[in-house]
């Protein structure tokens, strides 16, 4: 985790962090320290050849291999590469500046189901390795990894709160 993250204005901010060797992550940030969330992965709805064109030229390994859709925003660093978020990036304000934002979605009927497992990719970190704090909406194909026993916890909750309002 980035270290002593601190909001711009209050309001919110993309951190862009060296990460697993020299690919970056970003972060986004809101108060306080450890107040942060790794952007891990995307659902791209629009610009995909763009995106493409970005990781076929930044990535590494398999050059002449087509990407797939679930291929370009898969993973932290894919992420970053697809959007082209470069260390310049690094403490944009996320209320205030023009080229980099967060907006919400469409509503839909109900809220998705957050499932909470275990971070992956972090086996040295002793007891941080197994908490839940790495969290994606259950079912999502652009998951890069999916927690088999968190998903099924998460779909027996949602069906003891089913359950109850009955």
């Amino acid at each position: 985790m980035p270290p002593q993250l601190v909001p711009i204005g209050g309001t919110g901010a993309l951190w862009v962090q060296v990460c697993w060797g020299d690919n970056l992550g970003g972060f986004i940030s809101s108060t306080g320290d450890g107040a942060c969330v790794l952007l891990r992965a995307l659902e791209p709805l629009g610009g995909l050849e763009a995106m493409r064109q970005l990781r076929h030229t930044l990535r590494k390994g398999v050059a002449g291999r087509a990407l797939k859709d679930l291929e370009l925003c898969n993973g932290p660093s894919k992420l970053c590469q697809a959007l082209a978020i470069d260390k310049s990036f690094d403490q944009r304000d996320l209320a205030t500046d023009e080229a980099v934002w967060l907006e919400r979605g469409p509503l839909g009927p109900s809220e998705p189901a957050v499932v909470a497992a275990a971070r992956v990719g972090i086996g040295h970190a002793g007891e941080w390795a197994l908490k839940p704090l790495r969290f994606y909406v259950q079912g999502s194909p652009w998951v890069s990894v999916v927690d088999r026993a968190a998903k099924r916890n998460t779909q027996a909750r949602a069906k003891a709160s089913r359950d109850e309002d009955f």
